[in-house]
């Protein structure tokens, strides 16, 4: 694939990305639980980085955390945002090119959400010096199998309509 078709489906995801995390904000879940999203937003990491170099995926998970902590929660939601997105991000390329022919894509979703959630809680560790946030440690945990799962359904499917497209066709090889 061309350099300036690489850059706009690059283009094209992030926009996804940031458009669907931004949108799941107004999204009421029906948990009185504060924190807890579906986390859309990762079915297009997901793709990437099925698709994609784990560069072009840090990009895009980079990109959409700044944009999307800076518009719906703020300056101060960033470090939250941005080491759970980066870490999970990290975890599910590690799984995908490692694992992959043991685990589902909902798998490597699933993996990634208890991944986001635990930094998360590690960050507000650090942050407010506080044990007793670790107490909310299991209910983010339980969330993140049931939202990883959702998101990793959904991923699972548009992976599969975009490999029958081929839309990304003539890519470089994601393990490169």
């Amino acid at each position: 694939m061309n350099k300036n078709k690489r850059y706009a489906l690059i283009i094209i995801l992030v926009t996804n990305a940031i458009l669907i995390s931004f949108l799941e904000s107004f999204i009421p879940i029906p948990i009185p639980v504060p924190g807890i999203k579906l986390g859309l937003g990762n079915i297009i990491t997901m793709i990437a980085i099925v698709f994609l170099s784990w560069k072009d995926v840090l990009f895009i998970v980079i990109v959409r955390s700044f944009v999307v902590a800076i518009l719906t929660r703020g300056v101060m939601m960033l470090a939250f945002s941005l080491s759970g997105g980066i870490l999970s991000a990290i975890v599910m390329l590690l799984l995908y090119k490692k694992l992959s022919r043991f685990l589902s894509i909902k798998g490597i979703s699933v993996a990634g959400a208890i991944t986001h959630n635990t930094t998360q809680i590690c960050v507000a560790l650090l942050i407010l010096g506080q044990v007793v946030v670790l107490y909310y440690l299991p209910v983010l945990l339980i969330a993140a199998v049931v939202t990883g799962l959702i998101t990793g359904s959904i991923g699972e499917m548009a992976i599969n309509e975009i490999q029958k497209k081929e839309v990304f066709k003539d890519e470089i090889p994601p393990h490169c």
